[in-house]
Order: structure tokens, then C-alpha cells, then sequence
């Protein structure tokens, strides 16, 4: 679906962190995990829905310097004014939770939680009977966001938990090192299926990790960006 859609509300989350809430002309139909994709000029680029209610939408985009790798178009969209419009294509993509009742594993370092952090939510709304927990990676606590609502869901739900690293900074709160380190050979028996959203050297890491404890490889769903 092709559509117009213009921002309606915008906040840091941190120094280059940016929530972003956009509403649409109609209604729109989409699975948790799936993105939309901008018609920015002279480029196309896709953000992850985090949020969907009705026809408003909100994603969560990390502002990129236009030095930083070409990527202006983060900061195109990041330093959008209140009330643009601006063009959409989609949702689409396959990267969604399976419907079952195995216990889920979730990995994601930086804004590449909105997927996940859409499936988790959706499914613990709507009773799915199996266990969620969320490991998030960040390099000091400066960096991390969203972490009143993952502490909401854990109080609302009995079957929701997560975990922060940080791999710059020790804090009381937070354990050291790299969301990797969670993993061991209790895994597999704790959990049955692992969700790996992040850069490929991430997930590629998280792979090999969990093949050699042994976990099956028909059960490991990731998306790489």
C-alpha cells in the first residue's frame, strides 16, 4: 500500500535516538516484525514498526551524521518538522514469531529491538502461553532507552523478563560485556526458539554460539541489517 502519512509527535530518547510517531491518510493492515519502507528523495529506506494503533504509527530511529557512513537519511527523517508528510510503501517482511508455545529467546543490540520489542508486546497482549526474555546490548547506559516499558511489561506480565549488558560501562544495574555472554548450554533447555535482530557480525557471533551449545539451527530466526 502506497499512502501519505505526516509526523505528529517527535522526542529524544537519547542524544541520537529519536521517537518518532507518524499518522496515516487510512487503516493498515500488519504483522509484528514486518517494516514500512520511506519514499525519501532520491532513495528508498525501511524503519521497523515498533507501535501501530489505528492509523498512527511510531518508530524508534538512531540519528546518523551525514558523514557517518552516507546514512543521511536518518538524519533527514530525525530532523523532520512537526506536521511533514512525507510517503510510505508497505508493511511487508517475514521476519514474524511463530505461534506457538515454546519459550522465546530474544536478542538485539540498539534500535534493532523495535521488531522484536513489536512481537513481544503484541503476543503478550494477546496470551500467547509460553515464556518471552529480552536481552538487550548497549554500549554505556547512556545509550540504552525504552527501559521503563520493558520494566512495566515485566510487572504486567509473569512471563515477560530481560536482561541489559553493557560492554563501556559497570553499573550495579546492568551486567558487563556483551549480550553473547548470556548464552550457555542451559539454553537450548530453556528456551526452543531464539529471535537475533542487530548488524551481521552480532548475529553471525550469536549463531555460531548457539550451535555449539548445541541448540538446533531450524530454531534460530534472525534478521540482519
Amino acid at each position: 500500500m502506497l499512502q501519505n502519512f505526516k509526523l505528529i509527535n517527535k522526542k529524544n530518547l537519547t542524544d541520537n535516538i529519536f521517537e518518532l510517531i507518524f499518522e496515516a491518510e487510512n487503516n493498515f493492515n500488519f504483522k509484528p516484525g514486518q517494516f514500512i519502507t520511506f519514499l525519501i528523495p532520491v532513495w528508498w529506506r525501511a524503519y521497523s514498526i515498533l507501535e501501530e494503533t489505528w492509523k498512527q504509527l511510531k518508530l524508534i530511529i538512531k540519528k546518523r551524521e551525514l558523514n557517518e557512513w552516507g546514512k543521511w537519511w536518518s538524519k533527514y527523517l530525525c530532523e523532520l518538522e512537526i506536521w511533514t508528510s512525507v510517503r510510505w510503501v508497505g508493511p511487508a517482511w517475514h521476519f514474524t514469531l511463530k505461534e506457538n508455545e515454546n519459550n522465546k529467546l530474544f536478542l538485539w543490540t540498539g534500535t534493532w529491538f523495535v521488531p522484536l520489542y513489536n512481537q513481544i508486546t503484541y503476543w503478550l497482549k494477546y496470551n500467547l502461553n509460553c515464556n518471552f526474555k529480552l536481552i538487550f546490548w548497549a554500549r554505556t547506559n547512556a545509550d540504552l532507552f525504552y527501559i521503563d516499558e520493558l520494566n512495566n511489561l515485566k510487572k504486567e506480565y509473569n512471563n515477560f523478563d530481560f536482561e541489559v549488558y553493557l560492554s563501556r560501562e559497570e553499573t550495579i544495574t546492568y551486567k558487563k560485556w556483551y549480550i553473547t555472554d548470556f548464552l550457555d548450554y542451559e539454553t537450548k533447555d530453556t528456551f526452543k526458539e531464539v529471535y537475533i535482530c542487530g548488524t551481521p557480525n552480532m548475529i553471525d557471533s550469536s549463531i555460531e554460539i548457539l550451535l555449539e551449545k548445541w541448540f538446533e539451527k531450524e530454531n534460530i530466526f534472525t534478521e540482519k541489517y
